[in-house]
């Protein structure tokens, strides 16, 4: 596996001249052993993943979690779910980064920041969010004028069910969402 400078794994392979045209996202390989993450150590992330870190100092986070989000499920083929995936991954990578900086995460730290990943389960699509805020998100109805707390109540509206895990020995959480697959 390669970490990439935009914040993208991949895996090693040699180049098509396709591929060198397009920016590939896709990690598809053996995870890294330094992984924080238990499920793809342990090779339950086997399945069809990616992954972006995003930089949560650029005013272009959301765009960027949006043309990640779009590319993804276009590769994937899962274009009648496209739009609510973008939405989702858009609002959680928002909420991740307005409220998911603690003063402790390295700005270099490739495990620091927020992270976008997305996996292929059997009937679902999981989107997962992580940063480095221990804080819980709370799914409050906003107020009918109010131009904020609305991400969390679009994420309950556009998927099957969502929450968030946290880990004891790792820094931060992770915030999730899960869609349901097309019938094929």
């Amino acid at each position: 596996m390669t970490p990439q400078a935009d914040g993208t794994i991949q895996p090693q392979s040699m180049p098509s001249a396709r591929r060198e045209r397009r920016r590939p996202t896709l990690f598809l390989g053996e995870p890294l052993a330094s992984t924080p993450n238990l499920a793809v150590r342990s090779g339950l992330g086997s399945t069809p993943f990616a992954a972006r870190r995003i930089p949560a100092a650029s005013q272009h986070c959301c765009y960027i979690a949006r043309q990640f989000t779009r590319h993804t499920m276009r590769r994937w083929r899962l274009h009648t779910i496209c739009d609510d995936a973008v939405q989702i991954a858009s609002e959680l990578v928002a909420n991740a980064v307005r409220h998911g900086r603690p003063d402790t995460a390295a700005g270099d730290d490739q495990q620091a920041g927020v992270w976008l990943a997305f996996t292929l389960r059997p009937r679902t699509l999981l989107c997962v969010v992580r940063d480095p805020s221990k804080i819980h998100p709370r799914l409050t109805p906003p107020q009918p004028m109010a131009e904020r707390n609305r991400g969390l109540p679009i994420v309950d509206a556009l998927s099957n069910t969502w929450g968030w895990t946290t880990d004891d020995q790792a820094q931060g959480k992770s915030v999730w969402a899960r869609v349901t697959l097309p019938a094929a």
